[in-house]
């Protein structure tokens, strides 16, 4: 049996060593298990942050092996130790990938006719968050924060005590945060429903918070707007949103009036029209 298996992990270092692996799509944490894992740790293997017996054993599993070379990748990348395999540690495996002279992976989140791509986010995971069980993403929810305080605002979400999330927010100075995967549910929108229609809107929903104290008097800065726009037309098109389904937190919330968001002053004319 030992024979058998040393054989087996020397077979697996061999075919890893003669080909390179690309870097999977960003949006990986620990707990994921899939295909996009095993590429992850392939690729790991091949930049000798993991050893080819370590990923050997299983489809691919998102474990603390794994979760601890993604953070020694960070932290020799200069990049935020947080274990989280986003845009920023996926850019960087991915240059370090072509510097071995092999193919690099295409950036899947642009479709090859698609008009928007993902736009920079800076990862800042929450831990508030489930499985969406099983529900498509066909709507996408728009919120104000009531504060203009972003850092307060992201570091409420961040807090598992405060039991709310979005996937994404955006500060005024336009830079975007992700603290929620998109294929996990947020805790963002509540109690809700859709054209008048009782769903769990969270199980079917991105939630976007938008730094603005929703009191119809500050304005959304022109960062934002420009950004909200990337991004809104990116998820729109990345998961075949009817533009009926671009709604405000205000549209879904029960009972009618329970909340106000986005307030008033929302340009939702400048942003249909950039998304269209």
């Amino acid at each position: 049996m030992t024979t058998i298996n040393r054989t087996a992990a020397t077979t697996t270092a061999a075919a890893a060593s003669r080909s390179t692996p690309t870097a999977p799509p960003a949006g990986l944490s620990k707990g994921d298990s899939g295909p996009q894992v095993k590429q992850l740790q392939d690729a790991l293997v091949k930049l000798k942050y993991m050893t080819a017996a370590q990923v050997a054993t299983g489809p691919g599993t998102f474990g603390p092996k794994t979760e601890a070379a993604v953070k020694k990748f960070q932290a020799d990348h200069k990049l935020p130790t947080t274990g989280y395999y986003g845009d920023l540690t996926h850019a960087a495996l991915k240059k370090e990938l072509g510097k071995l002279g092999g193919p690099t992976a295409p950036t899947p989140t642009t479709p090859s006719n698609g008009t928007f791509k993902k736009p920079p986010v800076i990862n800042a995971p929450s831990p508030n968050f489930n499985e969406r069980g099983g529900k498509d993403i066909d709507t996408i929810v728009l919120h104000h924060t009531a504060s203009n305080n972003g850092a307060g605002d992201l570091a409420h979400m961040r807090n598992p005590k405060s039991e709310v999330s979005a996937h994404y927010m955006v500060d005024r100075d336009g830079k975007i945060y992700q603290l929620v995967n998109d294929q996990k549910r947020a805790w963002h929108a509540g109690k809700g429903e859709l054209h008048g229609v009782p769903t769990d809107v969270n199980g079917r929903s991105i939630g976007i918070e938008i730094v603005n104290d929703g009191g119809g008097k500050t304005p959304y800065t022109e960062a934002q707007m420009k950004s909200l726009t990337q991004l809104t037309g990116y998820l729109k098109q990345q998961y075949n949103v009817p533009m009926s389904n671009i709604v405000g937190h205000k549209d879904v919330a029960v009972p009618k009036g329970r909340k106000s968001d986005p307030s008033a002053n929302f340009d939702w004319e400048r942003l249909r029209k950039g998304i269209s």
